[in-house]
């Protein structure tokens, strides 16, 4: 045999060796992490996320959450926003709920006075940053003088439209009704809408609708008066006359985006949380605020993270407390393309992200859906109203009425 094969054969059986070697050490490290993960705590947390980047967010934070301690091992579940509380009513009853929720914020009070979720107010460690949120977001993680999770994200809705079909128009961005409506109705074509919202039955609804009846006149203590009637009048023009999609009613924000983005609408009420879709599918948008008739009105939106009670506590607070630290909130925040809860952080997110600014200045003077005693009745009320006022099924004055 010559000389060269018998090397070739030597180092063809050294690498093979060094190979099997390779495999056995990655095998023993596979197994030695897989006891290691069997002794740690497990940590469940549900959420209705179901963007590719909200999605994308919540598996980082839960990765880098398990590699930042060795106690516990943090995973989430998706639940449908439309079947949230029904899935918390039978876990209740069967027993099988999560250690967390993410919630939309309004609904913290709810769960709380309901005594779903843990009272935290001994964990002084969570609110010594009280200071450094939104106060309006901050409002929203209290009930009855007590704490019962941490603010998770927060944002706001504003008027998202194509620059390419307006400029194309030789169209400005509107500012008032008037100008929506005649704005709306030059974009109008065989296959696209001017304007859509989502007036999908629920809270998406609500937190659409409500800064069209404040704009009006309305206030907080009064709504369904005269003011709340000339908003429902107003929507149901633009859908009686075909600049708005009746179809909006089985339309999540979302869904709302998704025909945004097949330039199948030319304006839409919508957040942040929609921008990577829109940057995707590689859309000319611009941001401008709600169009308005007497007053400009913010309703703050976001979610909250609670605890639910009687499940690992300890492990929960861990979580909350690892999440709450600036730089991991802001670096979630920018995952999911919402605004961190914290002033500060959600300031340096402008800067990582001009498209933010916007949605950042409006929080400044945001008006909290906690602020509306009762809400979880007047949510209702208004998904209620616009449905009807939509399908044609409630005239103006039925649907304010509706809200008595």
């Amino acid at each position: 045999m010559k000389k060269g094969i018998v090397i070739g054969l030597l180092i063809m059986g050294i690498m093979a060796g060094a190979a099997c070697v390779f495999q056995v050490l990655l095998k023993k490290n596979a197994q030695q992490e897989t006891m290691q993960n069997a002794e740690k705590k497990e940590l469940i947390l549900w959420s209705y996320y179901e963007t590719k980047a909200q999605k994308e967010s919540l598996d980082l934070l839960m990765q880098d959450f398990n590699q930042s301690q060795k106690e516990y091992i943090a995973s989430w579940e998706y639940v449908p926003m439309t079947e949230f509380t029904k899935r918390l009513s039978i876990g209740i009853m069967e027993g099988n709920l999560p250690d967390m929720v993410i919630i939309d914020n309004p609904d913290m009070m709810t769960y709380a006075e309901l005594g779903i979720f843990e009272d935290l107010t001994q964990y002084d460690e969570l609110w010594e940053e009280e200071d450094q949120y939104y106060q309006e977001v901050w409002k929203s993680v209290q009930w009855d003088g007590r704490y019962y999770g941490v603010p998770f994200t927060c944002n706001n809705v504003a008027l998202i439209y194509n620059k390419e079909m307006l400029e194309n128009a030789g169209i400005t961005p509107p500012s008032t009704w008037e100008e929506l409506e005649s704005t709306a109705a030059k974009l109008k074509k065989e296959n696209r809408y001017g304007f859509v919202m989502s007036c999908v039955a629920g809270e998406q609804a609500a937190f659409q609708v409500l800064p069209w009846i404040l704009s009006a006149g309305e206030t907080k203590n009064n709504l369904g008066g005269a003011s709340t009637q000339e908003a429902f009048a107003f929507l149901q023009k633009l859908s009686e006359k075909g600049y708005m999609d009746a179809n909006c009613v089985n339309w999540s924000q979302n869904d709302i985006a998704r025909k945004f983005a097949q330039e199948e609408v030319a304006m839409m009420e919508n957040g942040p949380w929609v921008i990577p879709m829109l940057k995707e599918a590689g859309i000319s948008y611009g941001i401008v605020p709600l169009p308005m008739k007497e007053d400009r009105v913010v309703i703050a939106g976001g979610e909250n993270i609670g605890v639910i009670k009687d499940k690992d506590v300890d492990g929960a607070v861990a979580f909350l407390k690892y999440y709450s630290q600036g730089e991991v909130m802001k670096e979630i925040c920018l995952k999911s393309s919402v605004l961190p809860p914290k002033m500060k952080e959600a300031q340096e997110a402008v800067t990582d992200n001009p498209d933010y600014q916007f949605f950042e200045e409006q929080m400044r003077s945001s008006l909290s859906r906690s602020d509306f005693g009762g809400w979880t009745t007047i949510s209702k009320q208004l998904s209620d109203a616009i449905y009807g006022i939509i399908t044609g099924e409630m005239d103006p004055d039925t649907a304010a009425q509706h809200l008595k």
